[in-house]
């Protein structure tokens, strides 16, 4: 009977069983379905929105194409516009510009005006019309743009231009809030033209009267340089050195492209066609690079010209009202503080102060790098020979960007600020200046948000000279 019992109790125990994993089974068959159907409908959401992203791109497209055909149509048309002699003359409420080629020798002033007649995109018209005058007081041009773009407060916009010399040229701009630049070239690509927009007709003429000097100081400076010397000849009484730090593969900080391909470019550059004593430092310690700085100052001597250059992370830290930049080596830690970061404080101090070259130019292309001066903010033009450029001492730090996030690469390879210098360096076979090489960087930097910066250091022994660059190949 008790054999009977156990059966019973046994069999009991397994229906229960097989029943429970029969419903567990179908819970699970259930659960797999239903994540199938939720990877489907995301797959299908996902495909929606590539498809609505791809449909309202051409539509937009198509848009901006009539738009653009609008714009270039009026500038074609023939009109006789009668030349303004200056800025102040410029129609009231109106965005006013001045633009220049890389020489200077071309200089436009001019306005535009948004045409209310068009859509708007965030509150801005699609198009302007505005004319612009070349300084020769008869050259004319009928200028029109096209919004492109509208994001975070900046207005990018297509600009064109047909001039009555002949000169045709088409470009971006970038607007924000009341000021703006853009880059422009003409279709035969022999000018480059940098634009500088603003509501005050002031600044723009305080730009283009700078413009107009520096122009005919470049002038005077020409023939100077063709009567008092034979510019190959230009010999420095001291040896060029370089210290150049690239700094790529990062420990605690996301690895960079750009700084060890740019400085072994530059390095092979200044060895092969300059006469520069180069030490390089990849992927840099905060010791190897004090390390650096120490041999830099035991080699040189007072005649001597000395480029230092840093491509790597940056950073700052604000206590109170001050503010503190950084380079960061790679083994810099993810927070401040811990003192393996190299202040723009101890450069300044020591490398400025520990160096005390003829010629030192301090070239930073890092993220929130703000060199502490004790100068003014602006590189004067000088109509000066080479001679006696040479002669007065140069203190120049040059900088990527301001206290803000740059560029790494733009091209997988190098970074916009790096790939401008190389090219300069390249191009040159005689003599080049600082100020030169600063005018390509500009203009390179055309269109974006990050903007190069440029100071002298007269609190460090700065008079007016330039630091010049010999190819001797």
């Amino acid at each position: 009977m008790q054999y009977f019992k156990n059966i019973i109790i046994a069999l009991t125990i397994l229906l229960g069983l097989i029943t429970f994993a029969q419903s567990e089974t179908s819970w699970i068959k259930k659960k797999d379905k239903n994540e199938t159907v939720k990877k489907v409908e995301e797959k299908s959401n996902s495909s929606w929105i590539k498809k609505k992203i791809k449909e309202d791109k051409k539509v937009y497209k198509k848009e901006e194409k009539e738009i653009t055909k609008e714009v270039k149509s009026w500038i074609t048309k023939k009109s006789k516009d009668k030349y303004i002699n200056s800025i102040d003359e410029l129609p009231e409420n109106a965005i006013y510009f001045t633009a220049s080629n890389e020489t200077k020798d071309l200089l436009v002033y001019g306005y535009v005006q948004p045409d209310v007649n068009s859509k708007l995109i965030n509150g801005y018209y699609e198009t302007s019309k505005g004319f612009g005058y070349f300084n020769d007081g008869k050259t004319t041009c009928k200028i029109g743009s096209t919004v492109i773009d509208v994001s975070s407060g900046e207005v990018t916009a297509r600009v064109s231009g047909e001039c009555t010399n002949g000169i045709k040229f088409t470009g971006k701009t970038s607007q924000n809030q009341n000021t703006g630049m853009g880059f422009a070239k003409t279709k035969d690509g022999k000018n480059r033209f940098l634009f500088d927009f603003n509501i005050q007709r002031t600044e723009i003429a305080k730009l283009y009267n700078f413009n107009l000097n520096f122009s005919k100081n470049n002038s005077l400076l020409a023939s100077n340089q063709n009567n008092e010397e034979n510019q190959i000849n230009v010999k420095p009484k001291g040896k060029y050195y370089a210290l150049l730090i690239g700094n790529s593969n990062y420990i605690n900080w996301a690895s960079l492209k750009s700084p060890k391909n740019d400085v072994n470019e530059i390095q092979k550059v200044l060895e092969t066609q300059y006469d520069f004593e180069v030490e390089t430092i990849i992927d840099g310690t905060e010791k190897e690079i004090m390390k650096g700085f120490k041999k830099l100052s035991k080699t040189t001597s007072p005649q001597d010209y000395v480029l230092i250059y840093y491509s790597g992370h940056g950073d700052n830290v604000t206590l109170g009202n001050i503010t503190k930049s950084y380079w960061i080596p790679i083994d810099g830690s993810k927070e401040s503080g811990l003192g393996d970061w190299i202040s723009t404080t101890e450069i300044s101090n020591y490398v400025l102060e520990q160096i005390p070259n003829h010629h030192i130019v301090v070239m930073s292309d890092s993220c929130y790098f703000a060199m502490t001066t004790k100068g003014n903010k602006n590189l004067t033009k000088t109509n000066l020979s080479y001679e006696k450029l040479l002669k007065r001492r140069a203190m120049l730090v040059i900088q990527s960007g301001s206290n803000e996030p740059v560029e790494d690469t733009v091209d997988n390879k190098h970074s916009v600020f790096g790939k401008s210098f190389i090219q300069s360096l390249k191009d040159n076979k005689g003599v080049v200046r600082m100020r030169d090489i600063i005018s390509e960087i500009e203009l390179s930097h055309a269109g974006m948000r990050q903007q190069p910066l440029w100071d002298r250091l007269k609190g460090w022994g700065d008079n007016g000279g330039d630091f010049l660059f010999i190819a001797t190949k």
